[in-house]
This record gives structure tokens, C-alpha cells and sequence, in this order.
């Protein structure tokens, strides 16, 4: 497990934690009008190949060519992606976090990533700390809905999950099939209209 000092002292950009600063700060452009759904059903097309579930989110970033850190973060940030202009961008996660809050913060971070890279101009370099944070459940932030739609749709998929339901398993065990907390699941089959 490396510290959080670490990780700023090896990523400059990272001092945006301490300070306060919020993605918006070091972002320049804006998200696109991406379709999270629609991204996250690319990424396990393309990446992940549909290779079943629970769908890894860590085995995604490493394939995409983030570096995936299990660290210290501040008590109330789940997780960080931390890029710096000509390096690699950098996903923590909150090591005291349960394994599924882990997954789902490692997900919504490649949200943050994806929204990036079909945002920005390829030949553009840029820098930003996104956190996930008490705000990133509030819903008034664009940047945070996309991730967390991004998260909810990498993770449980539209079409996994109404097979499941049509087939009345119980809440509990959809949840433990995708690897997710029964409150994320809750939150997806009310995002499909299905709660």
C-alpha cells in the first residue's frame, strides 16, 4: 500500500487533493454529450471482451494503461484519478474501503478517464485530479453523473441485469453476481425503471 504522500510527491498534480481544487480546475474543455451506457458497453466490448462477471474494473484500467494504486487517501475520498501532462494517469483507491465500494470507485474513475479521452483533443496535454468524494453521490455535478452511470453500466449491465430479474432472483444474490453492494444495485434498477 503506498500513502498518499507518496502518490502526490510522484504526482504533482496531486497536491489538488490537499488544496481543495476540484477536477473543474484542471480540466480544460468540458464532457462531451458522451452516453455512459453506451461508453461503458465499448469498454467490455473491446476491452474486457465480455468475459463474464463480475466484470474487473482494475484488470480494465491496467488494460488501458492505468496504473491502479490501493493507498491512503483522505477519510471521506474513495478514490482519485490523477493525471500529470506526459505520464500515465493514476487511479487510487481507498485501501480501508470494502472490496465492492473498491470496484465501484475504480469504475467511476474510468468513467472519469473515458469522458477524458472522447473529450479532449488528442494532441492536447493536460493535467487533473478527479475525487471521489461525498459529491460524487449528490447528482449535481455532470462530470459525476457521467461517472457514476458509466460505473453502474460497466458493472451491471442493462441486459445482465434484466435477465437476472426477470428470473426473480433476489436482490442479494444479483448484487453478489456483479460484485456490488446491494445499495448499487438498488440505485441501477431504479436508473432502468426497474425498483
Amino acid at each position: 500500500m503506498l500513502p498518499l504522500h507518496y502518490v502526490i510527491r510522484h504526482t504533482g498534480v496531486a497536491a489538488g487533493l490537499y488544496l481543495g481544487i476540484s477536477s473543474a480546475h484542471f480540466f480544460r474543455g468540458g464532457i462531451m454529450q458522451l452516453n455512459p451506457e453506451a461508453e461503458a458497453g465499448k469498454v467490455l466490448a473491446n476491452v474486457w471482451q465480455n468475459r463474464g462477471f463480475p466484470v474487473d474494473p482494475v484488470t480494465i484500467a491496467k488494460a488501458l494503461g492505468l496504473q491502479v494504486l490501493d493507498t491512503e487517501l483522505p477519510e471521506m475520498i474513495s478514490g482519485a484519478l490523477i493525471k500529470e501532462a506526459g505520464k500515465d494517469p493514476i487511479i487510487a483507491l481507498h485501501h480501508a474501503d470494502h472490496p465492492n465500494r473498491k470496484r465501484f470507485s475504480c469504475a467511476h474513475e474510468l468513467g472519469h478517464y473515458v469522458s477524458r479521452v472522447e473529450s479532449m483533443d488528442p494532441d492536447q496535454e493536460y493535467e487533473y485530479v478527479d475525487l471521489r468524494g461525498p459529491s460524487a453521490s449528490m447528482g449535481t455535478d455532470p462530470e459525476e453523473r457521467f461517472a457514476n452511470a458509466f460505473a453502474a453500466s460497466l458493472l451491471m449491465p442493462q441486459f445482465a441485469v434484466m435477465d437476472l430479474v426477470e428470473s426473480d432472483m433476489p436482490i442479494f444474490q444479483i448484487s453478489r453476481f456483479f460484485g456490488v453492494s446491494n445499495e448499487a444495485l438498488k440505485n441501477r434498477l431504479r436508473s432502468l425503471g426497474l425498483a
